[in-house]
């Protein structure tokens, strides 16, 4: 939760920590999660909220994973379709 910068005075480390966080969940929210995981990286450097900090890597980790597998299987299966053209191709 973000104080009321009114009615709280934030530490420098407070309002890095902030705009670090932010900085991720900007880019987490259009699902460029490497960027997002570096910010959430730099934010769990300052020590603070760092069960929410891990959290966020977390979740940066298994969707990142989930990538992974994705193009992987992507690979393959255009890998395969081109194999088996190359080999209809020279029955024809």
């Amino acid at each position: 939760m973000i104080p009321n910068s009114s009615t709280t005075t934030l530490s420098p480390a407070e309002s890095e920590f902030i705009d670090l966080m932010q900085h991720g969940d900007d880019f987490f929210k259009i699902e460029l999660l490497r960027p997002a995981k570096n910010y959430y990286k730099r934010a769990l450097e300052l020590n603070l909220e760092k069960e929410k900090v891990r959290q966020k890597i977390t979740e940066c980790d298994q969707l990142l994973a989930f990538e992974r597998k994705v193009f992987l299987i992507l690979a393959a299966v255009a890998a395969v379709l081109v194999l088996a053209y190359f080999v209809l191709k020279t029955q024809i």
